[in-house]
């Protein structure tokens, strides 16, 4: 893709070890590198591969290239923060784009069962909505209410799902393949990182 290449070619005539020579450069290198990173993951995304999806993403394409999407769009933040010098807001994203990261990879490499699990977990709150319009059905035949549960029932229709597609996930308490995160993340990442990636910056999360 001419997008990615002329980003790439730009990096020839750079002198690396001359942009990391002062704190300075590094700054000035480091922020020109994390935006073209973030503008090639935007590139990445918008690539359509037509004879796999000819009209479209399937369900769990989708769910995978969001994440991608998600990874350029908040590492685009973290840089236009990282210019600024706000070092605290940047610690609340990096997290996000860690986690995203981690799952999309860890879905990649374990196929459709996987995906179609994680996709089904996103539905715990959602169900738990349709459940409540039973029990206490006052807010639900408000206009903000009816438009709610219709949205999610037209969702599920979409996928095929109702209320009892969920056995497996309730299982497993609503967590991927039965996994926290930090099961998940040392499958992907040296387990010795975690604390360094995920837990100090965590700190930074919770206000502790």
């Amino acid at each position: 893709m001419e997008e990615i290449q002329n980003i790439l070619n730009q990096y020839k005539s750079i002198d690396i070890s001359q942009e990391l020579s002062s704190l300075d450069l590094m700054k000035d290198f480091s922020t020109k590198f994390y935006g073209d990173v973030a503008n090639i993951y935007d590139a990445i995304t918008r690539i359509k591969n037509i004879e796999r999806n000819p009209t479209g993403y399937n369900f769990n394409d989708s769910a995978i290239l969001g994440l991608l999407i998600r990874i350029w769009k908040i590492l685009k933040e973290v840089v236009r923060y990282y210019k600024e010098d706000k070092g605290e807001i940047i610690s609340l994203l990096d997290r996000q784009i860690l986690e995203s990261a981690v799952i999309a990879h860890y879905l990649l490499i374990n196929g459709d069962d996987v995906v179609e699990d994680y996709r089904k977990c996103s539905y715990k709150d959602r169900l738990n909505i349709i459940v409540d319009s039973k029990r206490s059905p006052e807010f639900f035949k408000t206009p903000a209410g009816i438009r709610l549960k219709n949205s999610i029932i037209n969702k599920m229709k979409a996928e095929g799902l109702t209320v009892d597609s969920f056995s497996k996930q309730k299982k497993n308490k609503w967590k991927l393949s039965g996994k926290n995160f930090y099961q998940i993340f040392k499958e992907i990442v040296p387990e010795n990182l975690y604390k360094f990636l995920y837990g100090i910056p965590s700190e930074s999360i919770h206000g502790s």
